[in-house]
């Protein structure tokens, strides 16, 4: 099988030949291994495609920038400490009065009666070309709720909302809608891959941000919904992104159409096994291998024993596709842990799940 016939299989759940690998990764080391050369920030962009093109089925595009700020098109600060990591400094606004006259702009902005750029499918396909085998998303989007959060802050976005309730939700209501009008200018993304990601952070490892009435009152799962139906739609299979404990809400993801759960954070109570026994059947599952513990401080032995128990815990009858607990393979973990949580994969993973695992590994 292909990459991409392995990952369209275990989002179908069904079974592959072998279980599919994603992450993140931003680990110096484990690029440089895979790649047989030194990662620069000059050769990052040749590199790092070549190396994740010979080991995952899945990635998306991250690659290293130069330490700096930049300051974006709505007037919000960001700082690049290293490499990988760029953070929101600043916001165009500051109090609420500011913030409510921030937001009336962006409706403004995301209600003109505008023609929506489609995407540059021809640097899609430069990019898809790059990776491969290995598959990138053909379309990424997020839910209106973090979308608007995120950025703003969640402390200044509850007090906005408790002030003006009324322009928060027609502030939701207009960036759902360009979202939806932005998707569907790009009926030719399927020519990248069959796969789509929806990112909405909406948990802790304690359990959800928002209560479930929250989520229902202000349509998150609607808007889940209708981006499923445009992706459904091109024939895509959509992966939801949230961080944290999201087990309260998996029915409701399930009935707004995801076909993948990520990336199952196992230090917030997400259970590979439970998940699977309670959901194997309507959705599939990304990541699961535990990142802060077992991936930084464990043995290559312990990897290789936490691997084979994620793949007997999730492999049989499709639907998984390992990965880290946190979607994203850092610079400060062991390379040999990595390497080996993959190679395990490579030789152990093959179907059906069981027949390669070592002599006497009992799950």
């Amino acid at each position: 099988m292909t990459p991409e016939d392995r990952m369209l299989a275990a989002l179908s759940r069904q079974e592959p030949d072998c279980v599919p690998l994603y992450d993140l990764v931003d680990n110096v080391a484990v690029l440089a291994h895979y790649a047989g050369e030194p990662i620069t920030l000059e050769n990052a962009s040749q590199t790092i495609p070549r190396a994740l093109g010979r080991t995952l089925d899945h990635t998306r595009i991250w690659l290293p920038s130069a330490p700096g700020e930049r300051t974006d098109e709505r007037g919000f600060r960001h700082q690049r400490a290293d490499w990988w990591n760029e953070w929101q400094v600043d916001t165009p606004f500051h109090g609420l009065a500011e913030l409510a006259q921030f937001a009336r702009r962006e409706i403004e902005r995301l209600e003109a009666p505008q023609a929506v750029s489609p995407c540059n499918l021809g640097r899609l396909q430069e990019w898809r070309d790059r990776f491969a085998p290995c598959t990138i998303p053909a379309v990424t989007a997020g839910e209106a709720l973090a979308n608007l959060y995120i950025p703003v802050g969640l402390d200044q976005f509850v007090m906005l909302e408790a002030e003006e309730p009324d322009l928060v939700q027609r502030w939701l209501e207009a960036e759902h809608s360009a979202t939806l009008r932005s998707l569907e200018a790009q009926a030719d993304c399927r020519s990248i891959s069959p796969i789509a990601w929806i990112f909405a952070d909406l948990a802790y490892r304690s359990g959800l941000m928002f209560s479930p009435r929250y989520l229902h009152d202000h349509g998150v799962f609607r808007h889940i919904h209708d981006m499923c139906e445009v992706l459904h739609g091109f024939g895509l299979k959509v992966i939801f992104h949230s961080d944290g404990d999201i087990r309260q809400m998996i029915p409701d993801l399930i009935e707004a159409g995801v076909d993948a759960l990520a990336p199952i954070e196992t230090t917030a109570g997400m259970d590979l096994g439970e998940l699977k026994r309670e959901y194997g059947d309507r959705v599939a599952f990304c990541g699961g291998l535990d990142m802060p513990y077992t991936l930084r401080y464990g043995s290559v032995d312990d990897v290789r024993r936490a691997t084979l128990r994620a793949i007997a815990a999730a492999g049989p009858g499709g639907g998984l596709i390992l990965g880290s607990s946190s979607e994203e393979l850092y610079e400060d973990l062991p390379a040999a842990n990595v390497i080996a949580m993959w190679e395990t994969t490579r030789e152990c993973g093959r179907y059906p799940i069981g027949r390669y695992f070592p002599k006497g590994f009992g799950g």
